[in-house]
Order: C-alpha cells, then sequence, then structure tokens
C-alpha cells in the first residue's frame, strides 16, 4: 500500500458546532503527535487530559478524500446476491432490506 497526501482543511482553535465523530490532529504531553478519531459531545472532546486536539475535521468530510474501493470478498457474499436477485424480481421502489 502506497501513502497518499490528502489535502485536508484543518479547523484549529475553534470547537465544532454539531456533537460527534471527528478526524483529529493530537499532540500528547511527550511531544509526540498523532491523527484519531474523537467524539466531541457538544462542549468537550471526549478524551484524555493530557490529549490536546490541535486540529480537526469533520469526519464525512474526510471520508470525502478517499477512494478506498470495496473489499473483494464483499462481492462473494451468497447472502448479497440472492437478496439482490429478490429485490429484482420486486419492484418495490428501490427499498432493499438485508437481515
Amino acid at each position: 500500500m502506497s501513502k497518499a497526501e490528502l489535502p485536508v482543511a484543518w479547523i484549529e482553535n475553534e470547537p465544532p458546532i454539531q456533537p460527534g465523530l471527528y478526524f483529529v490532529a493530537v499532540r500528547y504531553e511527550t511531544g509526540f503527535g498523532s491523527y484519531d478519531y474523537i467524539d466531541w459531545d457538544g462542549e468537550k472532546w471526549e478524551k484524555d487530559k493530557s490529549i490536546k486536539v490541535v486540529g480537526w475535521v469533520a469526519l464525512c468530510d474526510f471520508l470525502k478524500l478517499i477512494d478506498a474501493g470495496w473489499p473483494l470478498s464483499d462481492d462473494q457474499d451468497s447472502a448479497l446476491k440472492d437478496s439482490l436477485k429478490k429485490y429484482k424480481a420486486n419492484d418495490d421502489k428501490g427499498f432493499v432490506e438485508f437481515k
């Protein structure tokens, strides 16, 4: 797997507006930094006090930067194939239920 640079538009020095899961750049007390996914509860990051969030981006915006393909094994799923055959046989206006 090769590395690729992603043009992430980091938001810094301001908190998110909506609660949810965010892709973040974090700095530890040791000086080490890394990327992670952290929940914002609407008032604070749900993390250890020793971790500083230095930048964040909404997870949906981050995922728009990725074209990861799809796992090949999922194409081999016979239950999915059977469900799709059943779906094609019944015109239910686009509704598909997986169990």
